[in-house]
């Protein structure tokens, strides 16, 4: 079986967004060897750390649309026939 997933913590997202400020989005392995923020990740991988990034800037994204019901997924969309 898979490892158990673990809810983040705020202290751990706050660190990641420390990381990022500090070594820039992508940096997953240099964030998690810095003595800054490797205790902040006790038991989280470069591939955790990555997946938080993309689904926090995704939220934010989705958070700052002023019109939420023009946000489609245009696969989704369905043309009339002309």
């Amino acid at each position: 079986m898979g490892k158990q997933k673990r809810k983040w913590t705020n202290n751990e997202v706050e660190a990641l967004h420390a990381g990022v400020k500090k070594h820039g989005a992508g940096k997953w392995t240099l964030i998690l060897s810095d003595s800054q923020f490797a205790s902040s990740f006790d038991n989280r991988s470069n591939v955790d750390l990555k997946d938080k990034w993309r689904n926090l800037t995704r939220r934010a994204i989705w958070e700052q649309s002023s019109n939420r019901e023009k946000v489609t997924n245009p696969r989704l969309e369905v043309t009339a026939n002309p």
